[in-house]
């Protein structure tokens, strides 16, 4: 547990980890320096994926939607609170360059409609936009804590199940309550090689 709130703690003013080595919710040693420059920017910053990619790799990204559901609960652990009149909106995303149609990172997200202001849960219902990218354009308040971090071998659907992919969890706090909880998935090689063309 010592080990979560190292990754929980730390990320949250800091971007580097004396060792390298971080312990995640798994249990597994993650040695941070071994993976791509960039692509470890993503998983330990808070900032938004997409805009970040947008400008690293420079060109358009586009969310694509997978799945998008309203359930009464997530499916998995999550740290949303429930609550017997709670809706949440299970998403699944691809993100993907525009021109280049490289699928950089996926997404798995629960929404906890009731947190969120009532536009913008309709705006996320309606499946129009990223959150993050409608979280800055309502302007909502909100911060971002990353819960946990890893690399493993890919089993979901996003991916071959034989490629290697990072994958940070983190939740949305909306006025101090969990809103958004979100696992996002990359493909090591594609950021190792663009470090190194």
């Amino acid at each position: 547990m010592g080990s979560v709130v190292l990754i929980q703690k730390h990320f949250k003013t800091k971007g580097f980890v004396q060792g390298n080595i971080v312990v995640n919710a798994k249990g597994h040693d993650v040695d941070l320096s071994a993976l791509p420059p960039f692509l470890r920017t993503l998983l330990v910053t808070d900032g938004t994926v997409t805009k970040s990619i947008e400008a690293y790799y420079w060109e358009p990204v586009l969310v694509e939607s997978q799945l998008q559901q309203l359930v009464d609960k997530p499916a998995r652990q999550t740290c949303l609170k429930k609550s017997p009149d709670s809706q949440y909106l299970h998403r699944k995303v691809t993100l993907s360059g525009q021109q280049s149609r490289r699928t950089y990172a996926s997404a798995d997200s629960y929404i906890h409609l009731n947190v969120l202001p009532e536009t913008t849960a309709q705006r996320l219902v309606e499946n129009k936009i990223g959150i993050g990218e409608l979280l800055r354009d309502e302007g909502v308040e909100s911060y971002r804590e990353i819960l946990d971090l890893g690399v493993e071998t890919a089993d979901e659907t996003f991916w071959d199940t034989e490629k290697e992919v990072a994958y940070r969890t983190y939740v949305i706090h909306i006025e101090d309550k969990p809103a958004i909880e979100i696992t996002e998935w990359f493909p090591v090689d594609l950021y190792r090689d663009a470090e190194s063309s």
